[in-house]
């Protein structure tokens, strides 16, 4: 699929500002907008990033999003590496416009480079550019809200990606949790587990391999912090086992291997990735039984593709909630917290 043809309409930046000049710089840049093409914004997208590295790659992906899911976009970098440093921002806007369906439709993006105590504070910042009557979403690249984030009180949902957060045990999964029972949350890592889990439930179709299914022994997954405990606690609270019979281990890939036994015979039902070729491959192996075997070409998984999804979930993700419930107790077994 072509990357959609991005037109800058005019762009305006400066250091060091305040919120009313960025404001009226946005307005004279909405004068030419109005005479070059049709405004059309169905959410502001909020996304908070720690460098200019992480902005540029936001950036990049809002840029490929704008067909999808035109928007006013606010990107702000919070930079903590001088945390003494006075209350300052600097900021740069930019007018685009991509030709859809025969029109010129345009998307505005703001970028804040907020100093000091203002980024503790980000919902007065984000406040004034909020679009009226359109839900305000907080995507979060590569991170998670420190808990009581004021920013998380002014949002309608939330984007994560709990692959991207560092490896840090527990907390990880606690604050997950902790969010989703505050707001809505697509965590994209679990929107790209989604193959994984449609290919487990489908080796179970079928009156030959329905029962195993009740009788499930053991599950190993492998994989990254976030993927594995994720399909772990969502294998765990879906199969109704203790967390003894849930293995988890680290690894490059995702992979799922569930023992089960029915009517004395052992079944081995598995969904794996296996080396760095985009390929799931799918196997089930019934002792003195059948042994069938499939391999599919992983989903297109663009960045935009996955936010643009992920923008139009609406609502709690309850099988999500429950696969953050069920990785907890796994955590909490393994004596985490």
């Amino acid at each position: 699929m072509a990357k959609p043809v991005v037109t800058t309409i005019g762009s305006w930046e400066s250091d060091n500002v305040n919120v009313g000049q960025v404001e009226k710089a946005l307005t004279e840049l909405r004068r030419h907008e109005q005479r070059a093409a049709v405004r059309t914004s169905v959410l502001t997208l909020v996304a908070v990033v720690r460098t200019d590295a992480e902005a540029d790659g936001a950036r990049s992906i809002i840029a490929d999003l704008g067909a999808r899911h035109p928007s006013r976009t606010l990107i702000i970098i919070a930079l903590d590496d001088q945390p003494d440093a006075p209350n300052c921002t600097d900021a740069a806007v930019w007018v685009h416009a991509i030709e859809r369906e025969g029109r010129a439709v345009c998307f505005e993006e703001v970028v804040l480079r907020v100093r000091g105590n203002a980024r503790h504070h980000l919902d007065s910042v984000v406040e004034p550019f909020t679009l009226p009557d359109v839900p305000m979403v907080v995507w979060l690249p590569a991170g998670l809200p420190s808990p009581g984030d004021p920013l998380m009180r002014a949002a309608n949902r939330v984007v994560v990606d709990s692959r991207a957060v560092a490896e840090a045990g527990g907390d990880v999964l606690t604050r997950s949790a902790t969010l989703a029972k505050r707001l809505p949350v697509a965590d994209l890592s679990w929107m790209r587990l989604e193959q994984w889990r449609s290919m487990l439930a489908g080796l179970f179709e079928g009156g030959l391999y329905r029962p195993f299914l009740d009788a499930v022994d053991r599950v190993e997954v492998h994989g990254n912090h976030g993927p594995r405990y994720l399909l772990g606690g969502w294998l765990l609270q879906r199969l109704k086992l203790p967390p003894s019979r849930v293995e988890l281990a680290r690894d490059e890939h995702v992979s799922v291997v569930i023992h089960a036994v029915s009517d004395g015979r052992k079944g081995t039902f598995t969904v794996a990735r296996r080396g760095a070729e985009r390929e799931i491959q799918s196997c089930v192996d019934i002792e003195d039984g059948p042994q069938v075997e499939q391999t599919v070409r992983m989903r297109e998984q663009w960045p935009s593709l996955a936010l643009a999804s992920a923008l139009t979930r609406v609502g709690h993700d309850e099988m999500y909630e429950e696969a953050l419930a069920g990785a907890r107790e796994l955590r909490l077994a393994e004596g985490g917290e």
